[in-house]
């Protein structure tokens, strides 16, 4: 069974370079900004990676990204960020947020691909108690 990667994002041209680049490997949700995001992880639904933009239509810059890395639900997932902004300024940001692995744009989606792997071949388990059947 394939690994599902959550990626937000409003370009759309962005969202179908990852599907086609990752579909192979991994079954990708593409979610157009944070509202979309958070109804698909609403209905219990856990991705094994999450690719964003931290420029997001319907919340303020890094909104989500700051939300994903203190939340107690989602801090174990690997977070990759893809931003326009110069790499200076997005390593700073990406570093005092715990971000795993960053992309300036434009970039490889082949190093994307290849960082995911890496993210993603490392055991990440749940922290117990988090989930609990009702």
């Amino acid at each position: 069974m394939k690994r599902i990667i959550l990626v937000i994002t409003a370009s759309k041209a962005l969202r179908f370079l990852l599907q086609t680049v990752l579909q192979d490997k991994f079954k990708i949700i593409a979610a157009t900004d944070a509202s979309d995001a958070m109804f698909w992880l609403s209905r219990s639904n856990v991705p094994a990676a999450i690719v964003i933009d931290p420029e997001l239509p319907d919340t303020e810059p890094w909104e989500m990204v700051e939300y994903f890395k203190s939340s107690g639900l989602y801090d174990n997932i690997p977070l990759v960020v893809i931003s326009s902004l110069p790499e200076q300024e997005l390593k700073i940001r990406c570093k005092n947020y715990a971000v795993n692995a960053f992309f300036t744009k434009p970039f490889n989606p082949i190093d994307l691909l290849n960082e995911l792997e890496n993210h993603l071949g490392e055991v990440r388990p749940l922290k117990k108690g988090l989930l609990k059947v009702v």
